[in-house]
């Protein structure tokens, strides 16, 4: 019997909420305290950018390299859990980074940019 669309969301918020009560750490986010703090910061000051999709994006041209390879890290990190998640729980993955965004988005620093799925952004 296939679980309901809403059990499955529930499944899946009570695992992303596991995963942010660790800090974002181990679990699909950079573990090490700096690497934690260099997104943080980054995405404070408007450099990087959450997504609708429980992805990061640079939300600047110009970004410096280091941001450029916090984001390349960022993203297979949570890809790597999403996929995992989806295949514990029989969905797509894409459903699981979108309810892992809404608990990001919770979480994450005052000044972050979300872009939405029309493509426009917030700034929490």
């Amino acid at each position: 019997m296939r679980q309901r669309s809403s059990d499955r969301r529930s499944l899946l918020l009570s695992g992303a909420a596991a995963v942010l009560a660790l800090g974002l750490g181990g679990m699909g986010w950079p573990g090490p305290a700096r690497a934690q703090a260099a997104l943080d910061s980054f995405r404070a000051s408007g450099v990087i950018a959450e997504r609708f999709d429980g992805y990061v994006e640079l939300r600047e041209s110009g970004a410096p390299a280091e941001a450029r390879a916090l984001v390349d890290s960022v993203n297979a990190e949570r890809r790597k859990l999403y996929e995992k998640r989806a295949g514990e729980l029989g969905v797509p993955v894409s459903e699981v980074g979108k309810v892992f965004a809404e608990k990001i988005l919770q979480v994450a620093p005052a000044g972050t940019y979300f872009r939405q799925p029309g493509g426009g952004y917030v700034r929490k």
